[in-house]
């Protein structure tokens, strides 16, 4: 009965995670990862910085793209074990490393990126995006509530007379 539980578990936990594998990744060539260019939001760039910028978004989008595909080719190997009736426990568990281990390195690449153009801005400059950025934020949690990812419970006590 427990080898029943943990293996629906499992199947469970590996299918959320294969849900955030999204295909092919568009290109937007006027906004960046997240959203607008920094060059929307920081108006006062000069030439030199802008190719700065340019230079290392560029070679992060190269980098981020290469472990796309490798995260890709990972899920892919995991869905096909995930789809066997066989346990597959030893090698699947490696994949499920493999799988967090490239997402790490995809957060530090984007963490490198922006440290190398924080290094670029002045320190006005560097404000300004921060503000712009921060205002920016309502924007993009939209899909979670109370910033926790479901609606906020509703209050039982409050109907009661």
């Amino acid at each position: 009965m427990k080898r029943i539980l943990l293996t629906i578990t499992l199947i469970a936990a590996t299918t959320a995670l294969m849900a955030q594998s999204h295909g092919p990744r568009p290109h937007h060539p006027d906004k960046g990862a997240d959203g607008p260019k920094i060059e929307e939001l920081v108006s006062d760039l000069t030439a030199a910085q802008k190719t700065r910028i340019d230079l290392i978004t560029r070679k992060t989008q190269k980098n981020v793209e290469a472990i796309h595909a490798r995260l890709d080719a990972v899920r892919d190997s995991i869905r096909s074990y995930m789809n066997s009736r066989d346990d597959h426990s030893d090698i699947l568990f490696p994949l499920f490393d493999r799988e967090a281990n490239l997402q790490a390195e995809l957060s530090k690449e984007i963490y490198r990126s922006k440290a190398a153009i924080d290094k670029v801005l002045t320190p006005e400059q560097f404000k300004k995006l921060h503000e712009r950025m921060e205002a920016n934020k309502p924007k993009h949690d939209h899909k979670k509530p109370n910033g926790k990812g479901r609606p906020a419970a509703k209050d039982k006590t409050a109907n009661r007379s």
